[in-house]
């Protein structure tokens, strides 16, 4: 019996989301493990302090790309920001990127519409998400798949435009749902420099609980929507 279309497109999703983690994962590993000395973690301090405002462009500008190109997980950007500006401070700026690049993909969709969506992710994926267009709880359903984790959140901002939406409402939606998931990775990032092991632990395996069960559930609970609609 064929697989269908949502649950290929979704498995698929599922195995560049894991390969790309584990590559960044890599990328990043020694890193990691210089951090666990105080005097590596002083000189990544010191050196964020010498870049000033341009560490922050530069942060700015790698949330901005990660979102532009979708496929690229956010965790480790974030995680990075925390641990550069801390958690309130890595939070301001991994938002600011995010209504950055999703204003930017809002009006570039909107002007070319979805040939342009289709000619990069396909008639499949815009399928599945085409219950948004319909739903009469839009509002709640939007915040919720941008709440859950799992859910691809940076594929999402391609294909909502091609609804009715204005653009200040799907602002302010799809940003206020991402703030749990950024405030835990920045949050895990100030951990990681502060040398505070046990919340790297506690933080670490929220994250990992969290995209565990979006990456199990978050399939069914579209499943859901789309079936109410």
């Amino acid at each position: 019996m064929p697989m269908k279309s949502p649950v290929r497109t979704g498995i698929i999703f599922f195995i560049v989301f894991i390969i790309l983690t584990l590559i960044l994962c890599i990328l990043f590993w020694p890193f990691i493990t210089r951090l666990r000395l105080p005097e590596y973690r002083d000189q990544f301090s010191l050196w964020i302090e010498k870049l000033g405002f341009r560490g922050v462009l530069i942060l700015l500008g790698i949330q901005i790309m990660q979102i532009i190109v979708a496929v690229i997980p956010g965790g480790p950007v974030e995680v990075l920001a925390g641990a550069a500006y801390g958690a309130l401070g890595g939070l301001g700026i991994c938002l600011l990127g995010s209504l950055a690049a999703s204003t930017g993909i809002f009006l570039v969709v909107r002007k070319f519409g979805a040939p342009l969506v289709f000619r990069f992710f396909g008639g499949e994926l815009t399928d599945k998400y085409a219950f948004l267009k319909d739903t009469r709880k839009f509002s709640l359903v939007l915040f919720l798949l941008f709440l859950i984790p799992g859910i691809p959140k940076d594929t999402l901002t391609y294909i909502v435009p091609l609804g009715s939406i204005k653009l200040s409402r799907f602002i302010i939606i799809s940003n206020f749902a991402r703030i749990p998931g950024i405030l835990t990775s920045t949050i895990l990032g100030d951990s990681v420099i502060s040398g505070n092991w046990v919340m790297i632990a506690i933080f670490f395996l929220i994250i990992a609980a969290m995209g565990i069960l979006g990456l199990l559930y978050g399939e069914k609970i579209i499943g859901r929507f789309r079936q109410k609609n």
